[in-house]
This record gives C-alpha cells, structure tokens and sequence, in this order.
C-alpha cells in the first residue's frame, strides 16, 4: 500500500520594486542608500541591552537608549557595529531615547564614507 502523495504548493515569487532602500545598477555600478531626514541622526550600535532595546553612539555626539518599533522587531536584527538612522524621541529625552528607523548593509556603509555622508573614524 503506498501513501498518496500532496499536489506542492507553488512557490511565491519575490516582489521587486521601488521600495527597495539600496539597489545596484550594473552600467555604473552606483549604490544608492537611505540617507536621514530632517531630525534623524546617524549612530552606530553599541550594546544590546535586550527587549528590542539598543545602546547607539550618534553622530551628534550624544549615546541614546533606543527601541526597535514593533513593525519592525521581527525583521530588523541590530548586531554590534552596525551603522543605523535613529530619530530621537522629542518631548521626553531627545539626547537620552530614539527610536530605530533604517539599519545599513556593509555596502551601503562603504558608500556613504566614500562620499563623505559619515566620518570613516566613526565606524572604525
């Protein structure tokens, strides 16, 4: 007696699109990164202090508190070097508390010191 075997479901494809925060063109071979809005700062992760809470070192020179929003808890994994935009929390603590918006990739770092959006001794 054999066992019926299940029809496979077909496989999703991947959506591409213009919500993409960096791309590569193979022509100019560009990278193009989120740069920050107004109000937001660029940091880089320092300690993780548990609970979707960080300890980041900005641009700006103050070292802030910051949780990861919950849209982006499952998604967005922090490790210890990473280069971030935080956008601090006005009204209760701007130099002490933010909130994470964007993480960089190490390519997207590397074009941002290349065209001097961030200090290289800040990431080093």
């Amino acid at each position: 007696m054999s066992k019926r075997k299940r029809p496979t479901k077909p496989r999703k494809k991947q959506k591409k699109g213009p919500g993409a925060a960096a791309w590569i063109t193979a022509d100019s071979d560009a990278i193009r990164a989120q740069l920050p809005k107004e109000g937001e700062v660029f940091g880089i992760v320092l300690q993780i202090l548990g609970a979707s809470i960080l300890l980041v070192k900005c641009l700006d020179g103050f070292t802030r508190q910051i949780r990861i929003p919950g849209k982006y808890r499952k998604r967005m994994w922090c490790r210890i070097g990473d280069v971030v935009i935080i956008m601090p929390l006005y009204g209760m603590n701007p130099d002490e508390k933010g909130e994470l918006v964007h993480r960089f990739r190490k390519n997207e770092v590397r074009w941002l010191i290349n065209n001097k959006h961030i200090p290289d001794d800040f990431v080093n």
